[in-house]
């Protein structure tokens, strides 16, 4: 008899955490419901339509699934699209609720509002998105957001706080070796790897970002309390769109910085993507075609359209670390009407409309909700929990010494007895 031990399998890979998600991690899919009464007019069709784009290959262009839902008929066929009315029901048709990734349990209404052309462009794409893909493609290890409380003083000193930590942490971190074997995980020479960090500052008025906003308030499930809402928050974005989690008031401290950032920028010990911490946002983006060698990603890409016509006030502040570089940069991911304060910014980068090329369709979606939510001393408490990479160094130990067990077992049990 042979005794056998299930365990999941950790795969490990030397490749930065950054840089392997940006490669291999398909973005989780966001659902938005469209809710009418009847039949939809031709206008308002043409509407649903841009809310799944898709690509010249006919795939989807951005992580959204759109289901229409007659709320004259639908809803006494199905219990769930029932539920999910009822708690979110307006006297306003056609009316579209957009649900998140079901990360945390059941998934989440992050937005919702009237079924019009505008709205439809918000949820897929802002400019402040767009900075951010441009950023992440050009080879940036992270993407910092930094969302404002409302009070200036505090706000200017968190913000302050975060930038000169990350400036430390751009000089002193160095990435891992990559070993032979995982020079296949890469589209890029791991020569052409580096360490670097941004920020950017978003006030919750910002009418272009609304969206945004509210799917940052979904990275973690409690964000919204009253306990929280009010808070100053920092969300240290990677990958393909993915928010790692939110460090919140206190939480937005010297040691929690570092350890988000030792752990993105550190080898992947997890290769499986539900097995990692992390959120992913809506983006209109075809990242399988901006991920390319470092000489097709510095290749000229077409710019954003769809945006000029969205007044913003002066709510984003942008933040490059850079050693040597100051000055006035243009990527700033705004409109022309929208005034950006910026400090040290590195070299511009052209603003890139990700929609245009071909993307493969959204992974399933997931349905982890064993994950840790890594709270990160939010308000006035202190965090007890342990960092991120040690979670994961033990989850490896742990399942290696199964693997040890069940072979010695199994070998026991192999072994020629004596009759």
């Amino acid at each position: 008899m042979v005794v056998a031990t299930a365990a999941t399998l950790v795969v490990a890979c030397s490749v930065p955490v950054f840089r392997y998600a940006l490669e291999h991690w398909q973005p989780d899919p966001y659902v938005a419901f469209v809710f009418y009464d009847g039949e939809l007019s031709a206008e308002q069709r043409a509407v649903v339509e841009s809310l799944q784009p898709e690509s010249s290959n006919g795939v989807p262009a951005a992580n959204v699934f759109v289901k229409t839902v007659d709320v004259a008929t639908d809803l006494e066929q199905d219990e769930v699209l029932k539920q999910i009315w009822e708690a979110n029901k307006s006297e306003t048709l056609p009316w579209i609720v957009l649900h998140s990734p079901p990360k945390w349990g059941p998934p989440q209404t992050v937005w919702s509002g009237n079924l019009t052309s505008d709205n439809a462009k918000l949820l897929l794409d802002s400019p402040m998105r767009t900075t951010i893909t441009n950023r992440l493609v050009e080879g940036e290890s992270v993407v910092w957001v930094y969302l404002e409380c409302g009070r200036q003083e505090e706000d200017d000193k968190a913000f302050a706080l975060l930038t000169s930590e990350l400036e430390r942490l751009q000089a002193e971190l160095e990435l891992p070796e990559i070993e032979q074997e995982d020079l296949g995980e890469l589209t890029i020479a791991p020569e052409s790897l580096k360490i670097a960090f941004s920020a950017l500052r978003l006030s919750k008025d910002n009418a272009a970002e609304g969206p945004f906003v509210e799917m940052l308030l979904g990275v973690e499930p409690d964000l919204r309390d009253a306990e929280f809402i009010n808070q100053p928050m920092a969300f240290p974005i990677f990958g393909r769109g993915r928010a790692l989690y939110a460090l919140v008031g206190n939480g937005i401290a010297p040691d929690l910085i570092e350890e988000a950032s030792q752990f993105l920028c550190g080898a992947c010990q997890c290769t499986v993507k539900r097995e990692n911490p992390g959120v992913d946002l809506l983006m209109h983006v075809a990242w399988d075609q901006l991920v390319e060698p470092t000489e097709a990603v510095d290749a000229s890409l077409p710019p954003l359209a769809g945006f000029s016509g969205f007044g913003q006030t002066n709510t984003v502040e942008d933040v490059q670390i850079n050693d040597t570089d100051t000055g006035n940069a243009e990527d700033t991911g705004t409109s022309a009407a929208e005034p950006v304060d910026e400090v040290d910014p590195v070299t511009p980068t052209p603003d890139v409309d990700p929609s245009n090329a071909d993307t493969p369709a959204p992974n399933e979606q997931s349905n982890d909700t064993g994950e840790v939510a890594n709270k990160k001393d939010k308000a006035e408490t202190t965090s007890t929990e342990k960092p991120a990479t040690n979670l994961m160094s033990q989850n490896v130990k742990l399942v290696l010494l199964l693997v040890v067990v069940s072979v010695v077992i199994a070998t026991l049990f192999l072994m020629p007895r004596a009759s």
